[in-house]
């Protein structure tokens, strides 16, 4: 997940992206759920919320994403809105999920 923080905003975050449904255990339907839920009490408008859903950006803790591709989907959506910061994981991610490792490397 990628928060967009522009410098006028008094609140976590303007707008919220996340690369996957995160369906890896069928459950993308509750996580969308989930991601609006929290874009609320981070007070990010719902059309803020943006939850891409590409056939190469499924989770799973096998499937390695072609960072390059990444980095040109967020490119165009910080192209589309004012962004002064990123925040996103590390370059471990979680646990060393490669998907959150692929993140960090997409975004640089």
């Amino acid at each position: 997940m990628i928060a967009g923080i522009s410098a006028g905003n008094s609140y976590l975050a303007d707008q919220l992206l996340t690369v996957t449904q995160s369906n890896a255990d069928g459950m993308g339907n509750i996580r969308k759920q989930e991601l609006l839920q929290a874009s609320a009490v981070l007070k990010v408008p719902v059309d803020q919320v943006k939850i891409l859903d590409h056939p190469d950006f499924q989770d799973g803790f096998v499937k390695v994403w072609n960072c390059n591709l990444l980095a040109d989907f967020i490119e165009e959506e910080m192209q589309n809105h004012v962004v002064d910061l990123i925040i996103t994981f590390d370059d471990y991610g979680v646990s060393g999920h490669c998907n959150h490792r692929n993140l960090n490397q997409g975004v640089r």
